[in-house]
């Protein structure tokens, strides 16, 4: 005798959670069913890749946020909080903390909704002040953005890759670089960065490389700073590094900051501009052909010279 559709639907679910999988019901907003499954998708790309979002190395930046959170350093009584190192942290930096580590153990998926106003007020048991005061500082540094109008509230939002190299940078100049300091920096970072590419280029990257080097041809001493680096910056991107490419650019930015090439004689800038051209396809054809000396070689030649750019 056939099963009826209940009978099938229940064998199903005793499969499944045998497998260690649960039943679970949802109900959600119809403009919020496309996210739902985008995240669901997620999840299960990184269990079929044997990864899940909190593995080690999102574990260490965890513990990290955790010995940022407030501990109490005084007397109970007075109840004043203090960070690891010592600072004085308010209510909305702790909420801050709180709703980082959140989102990075959701696996950081954009576009998520985290809740209105209210909601999050009664999920952490905040003020109205001090959580507007922590997503103040979540938009600050693009962790998440809020959403006004229809389906109002806070939601996952993209860093900005470029916004953080500047704050680094800025804190960087603050903190007095020297242009030495930059140049043994760079030269680790970018050789670093110049092995992993090469044991993961892949097709598309080798078109890519090909293609950067073919549109420096007509480069001279006019050139800018973006059209100088713009190899640089692919290299950082091909190799497949978030931390790596983010500290590599950071260095990269500071040392164009810090050069006098664009301060030099057009004839100077051309002579120049050309030895960049030649090391940047020398390097290229390197990493294409999977010559990690001759690659190395070719790029520590071209950071050496850079010393006399440098102030």
């Amino acid at each position: 005798m056939a099963k009826s559709s209940a009978e099938r639907v229940a064998d199903y679910r005793a499969r499944k959670t045998a497998q260690g999988m649960a039943s679970l019901t949802l109900i959600v907003p119809a403009a919020d069913v496309a996210l739902f499954n985008q995240f669901a998708a997620q999840r299960r790309e990184k269990l079929r890749e044997g990864t899940h979002p909190v593995d080690a190395p999102r574990q260490q930046w965890l513990s990290m946020l955790t010995a940022m959170t407030p501990v109490l350093t005084a007397p109970v009584t007075l109840r004043r909080k203090r960070n690891a190192f010592g600072a004085p942290v308010t209510r909305a930096q702790t909420l801050f903390i709180s709703i980082l580590k959140h989102i990075i153990e959701l696996g950081w998926p954009v576009g998520l909704p985290l809740g209105s106003e209210q909601e999050l007020m009664k999920i952490h048991g905040a003020s109205r002040a001090a959580l507007r005061g922590a997503i103040r500082l979540l938009e600050h540094h693009s962790i998440a953005k809020v959403q006004r109008g229809t389906g109002a509230g806070l939601f996952v939002a993209r860093p900005d890759l470029s916004a953080t190299m500047q704050a680094v940078s800025v804190y960087l100049e603050y903190a007095g670089v020297a242009p030495r300091d930059i140049l043994a920096t760079r030269h680790a970072l970018e050789l670093a960065a110049l092995d992993l590419v090469i044991e993961r280029l892949d097709d598309e990257g080798e078109q890519r490389l090909r293609e950067q080097v073919q549109g420096e041809a007509q480069l001279d001493g006019g050139a800018g700073a973006d059209e100088l680096l713009r190899f640089h910056f692919l290299l950082a991107e091909l190799c497949g590094d978030p931390a790596l490419r983010l500290f590599d650019c950071i260095v990269l930015q500071l040392a164009d900051a810090h050069s006098t090439f664009h301060r030099r004689g057009r004839a100077d800038r051309d002579r120049v501009v050309a030895r960049i051209k030649e090391y940047h396809r020398g390097v290229a054809l390197a990493v294409i052909a999977r010559d990690k000396e001759q690659a190395r070689g070719k790029m520590a030649e071209y950071i050496a010279g850079i010393r006399t750019w440098l102030e």
